[in-house]
């Protein structure tokens, strides 16, 4: 066990519904920035939710359409379905179904009832139907998810279907996540520290639930950068010499694990596991990974230090 470790403790925890206060000491000092800044990144960008993906309403068939006997425009109407707060309670995918006639504020609470979603803000304004004759039919794709996907992604991944809208999809059920070091002193030594993290999040997820998967991801890396240095040997590389080139094929076995979205999802069902299985079926027509979906997918590899040609 690496020196000091065995001694940091949680000294201090506040949790209401959407906050978490921890303390941890004494780290090493230097530690409390480094861990503090690794977790603030895996909290604020890997920690998975639930949202919205995509609306059908009254039959209409883009975003500009109007909608007759409803006091909002569409625009406004997305943005607040976007504001449910929701999580899927089984699975990983949902749909919410609203129909309702006659004047009146339309609310989340009068979705029907669905025992795979569980709704937080259930006095959210959805609409206002203006007239005793205004019909409000709407049905609510709500996925399960990491960080952000836009609107482009969830359109390819729904298959461009003509009357379904996609959404700009946020499933970070944490809201911000900060954290401050502060010096501690022990046995007259001011040489260690103490690491308080602050979580400020949606009530779809508990603090410490956050916080224990955030930590999993973290030791998660690192346990991977160690299986890196067990696989491979370390060659023995002089000033003068030029490093050895990369055996053919490796790049190929690098998996997918990694890229973000729900394009992860995607190649998984089309069984793409490896880069080299989807360098080799890139080309291929496979259900909802088009040539807008290549091109994210190529992106997505990149941003994670995958080396994958230009078209």
């Amino acid at each position: 066990m690496t020196e000091g470790l065995e001694g940091i403790r949680l000294t201090s925890v506040e949790e209401t519904a959407e906050y978490g206060k921890f303390v941890f000491e004494p780290l090493q000092r230097g530690y409390g920035t480094t861990m503090g800044n690794a977790i603030r990144r895996a909290l604020l960008a890997s920690i998975p939710g639930s949202a919205p993906v995509a609306i059908r309403i009254n039959s209409a068939l883009h975003e500009f359409t109007s909608l007759p006997g409803i006091k909002e425009d569409l625009q406004e109407l997305i943005f607040n379905i976007r504001s449910l707060q929701l999580s899927i309670v089984d699975g990983d995918e949902a749909t919410l179904i609203l129909k309702k006639q006659g004047r009146g504020v339309v609310q989340a609470q009068d979705f029907e009832k669905n025992s795979l979603v569980k709704i937080y803000n259930p006095d959210l304004k959805i609409a206002e139907l203006s007239g005793d004759d205004s019909v409000m039919d709407l049905q609510v794709l709500v996925r399960t998810g990491v960080g952000y996907v836009s609107n482009e992604e969830n359109h390819e991944l729904l298959g461009g279907t003509v009357d379904t809208i996609a959404l700009d999809s946020i499933y970070s059920p944490v809201r911000t996540a900060n954290f401050t070091v502060e010096p501690v002193r022990i046995k007259q030594k001011a040489d260690s520290e103490r690491l308080i993290i602050e979580i400020s999040h949606f009530p779809t997820i508990r603090a410490r639930d956050a916080l224990e998967q955030a930590l999993e991801i973290v030791e998660g890396h690192a346990k991977q950068l160690k299986a890196c240095l067990a696989s491979r040997a370390i060659p023995d590389v002089g000033t003068n010499a030029s490093r050895p080139e990369e055996p053919v094929g490796t790049r190929g076995l690098e998996t997918i694990e990694g890229i973000k979205g729900r394009w992860l999802e995607v190649l998984r069902k089309a069984g793409i596991t490896t880069v080299g299985e989807y360098l080799q079926h890139r080309t291929d027509s496979v259900s909802g990974f088009g040539e807008a979906g290549r091109k994210s997918v190529d992106d997505a590899l990149r941003e994670i230090r995958i080396d994958i040609p230009e078209e």
